[in-house]
């Protein structure tokens, strides 16, 4: 990889996004709905209980944007290369899909920060929630691995739009959400039915958010099952890329990278 060729790539999506008004829209619209949805449900629900639900909630939403962002962004702007054929003009130049990935991991982590830090700034400031009542070193791994297994789910999104087209671009923005419902986001592992909790014990988002609640209830933190989370997403980012690798080279020898459908 060629850090200039890279650095090409991050400023093409910078000028995608800012020269756009929704892709500046949708890092602040969507995480502000559901932190106005939940934060005001929750401080009801403190009212008629004595249950810290407002902070476990908060922190779920503040830290599931490094999943959603990341996943989401990947496939997006994949999908916008496909939309205008610019792919094949890409690839035409001494661009490498190598390149192109980490250029789109890279942006999409930076916009999953600046995402963060505004909704954790307005939780503090509409709700007293202070994000960094987790530990700094559970945040960070927090965030670290939720990222990673985002651009897992981004890098599944792209392998199948560089094998099927944009024909099922609606997963751009869909895929990500199927497995929030097993990820534990807004409540634990054992509140879920025996048939949902054998999904959820796979996968890595699970033990991240259990570990959130942990810290905030005061509890002890189980760092055993942030390594658990970190060799599964490690294997799942291994059969990702090989699915992306494969899926490019059936796009070029099908001719979808210069159709773009």
């Amino acid at each position: 990889m060629k850090f200039h060729r890279i650095a090409g790539l991050l400023l093409k999506h910078y000028y995608t996004t800012t020269n756009k008004a929704d892709r500046l829209f949708d890092m602040f619209y969507w995480p502000a709905i559901d932190l106005f949805v939940w934060g005001f449900a929750s401080m009801y629900i403190s009212k008629i209980s004595n249950y810290n639900l407002l902070s476990m909630l908060l922190g779920g939403i503040i830290l599931w944007i490094f999943v959603w962002r990341g996943s989401q962004d990947i496939a997006v702007y994949m999908l916008e290369d496909f939309w205008s054929k610019n792919l094949y003009h890409l690839f035409s130049s001494p661009v490498r899909l190598s390149e192109l990935l980490f250029s789109v991991i890279l942006f999409a982590f930076f916009r999953s920060i600046v995402s963060g830090i505004a909704m954790a700034v307005l939780a503090y400031l509409m709700y007293s929630f202070n994000l960094l009542s987790i530990p700094i070193a559970v945040a960070g791994i927090s965030v670290f691995l939720l990222s990673l297994f985002g651009w897992i789910m981004g890098l599944f999104v792209a392998g199948l739009i560089l094998r099927y087209g944009q024909r099922i671009q609606v997963l751009g923005w869909s895929t990500v959400w199927v497995v929030q419902p097993f990820s534990c986001v807004f409540y634990p592992l054992s509140a879920l039915p025996l048939w949902a909790k054998s999904i959820a014990v796979w996968l890595p988002t699970t033990y991240v958010f259990e570990n959130m609640r942990a810290a905030l209830a005061g509890s002890a933190v189980d760092y055993s099952a942030y390594f658990l989370s970190f060799l599964v997403s490690l294997v799942l980012l291994g059969v990702m890329l090989l699915f992306v690798y494969s899926s490019f080279r059936h796009s070029k020898k099908t001719g979808l990278l210069a159709r773009g459908d």
